[in-house]
């Protein structure tokens, strides 16, 4: 009796690449979330624009 040909299975690759790309979107947003936290913890002078200047107090605001 002649035997049948390995079959090859694309389904399987199918679930690990889609898990793959939900990890790496969960790496990715956790990334963005550590940046934004180490941005809030900076002095308000240095995470604002860099290009303000903040004018003191007597005529407030800010200035390019």
């Amino acid at each position: 009796m002649r035997k049948k040909p390995p079959t090859v299975k694309k389904k399987a690759a199918e679930p690990s690449r889609r898990r793959q790309l939900e990890a790496l979107k969960l790496e990715s947003d956790r990334e963005l979330v550590e940046h934004i936290r180490r941005r809030l913890a900076l002095p308000i002078d240095k995470r604002t624009n860099f290009l303000r200047v903040r004018l003191p107090l007597p005529h407030g605001g800010s200035c390019l």
